[in-house]
């Protein structure tokens, strides 16, 4: 598959087969994540892959922490369905900058994991996986954090579901409207 059909054809999936990606497959494709652009090459991207029963492990988690936390049970069962509803999920943190580590520093390392998520999402494409790019409140959550091990600093940019398609999924159109693109800015604008 050539780039332009990868990225015409790669949409976000949420219907999942029960199958496992192979941990090979999962390796080549963050992999490819990380050719993603990152400027001065600080490679601020960190992947977590939750699958099996850690998954199970992760909601009972989150979920107790949540109960502590007065959340009601709609938002315990709803954190439990984002992390169970695909076999696997890569979740993507940045490394902190560490200390006194500049805004622009913070801003430019958010954008290469945002580039890594997307050569990710196209690798998992190519590899015939269906994925679900997620930046909802599980990413936000504290125990999400202290579940994956981060250091003060770090933060999640993003969970991705992922496995195989299920076979009655119904196909996913795109709606893409028009590029808004300015030709020849002039001067001062």
């Amino acid at each position: 598959m050539d780039v332009y059909t990868a990225i015409r054809t790669r949409r976000d999936m949420e219907a999942f087969a029960e199958e496992c990606p192979p941990r090979d497959v999962v390796t080549r494709i963050i992999e490819a994540a990380t050719w993603a652009p990152n400027h001065r090459l600080t490679e601020p991207w960190r992947f977590y892959v939750v699958a099996g029963d850690r998954r199970e492990a992760m909601c009972d988690a989150l979920a107790g922490w949540l109960a502590a936390s007065g959340e009601p049970e709609g938002v315990q069962r709803s954190a439990r369905g984002k992390i169970m509803r695909a076999p696997m999920t890569i979740f993507v943190s940045q490394a902190g900058g560490g200390e006194g580590a500049s805004e622009e520093r913070e801003a430019e390392d958010y954008a290469a994991c945002a580039a890594a998520i997307q050569n990710l999402l196209l690798a998992a494409h190519e590899e015939g996986l269906a994925a679900h790019y997620s930046t909802g409140r599980v990413i936000e959550y504290e125990k999400t954090r202290e579940y994956l091990g981060l250091a003060p600093g770090d933060r999640v940019v993003a969970m991705i579901n992922l496995g195989y398609l299920r076979a009655d999924a119904p196909p996913k159109e795109g709606r893409r409207s028009a590029p808004l693109v300015t030709w020849d800015v002039p001067a001062g604008v």
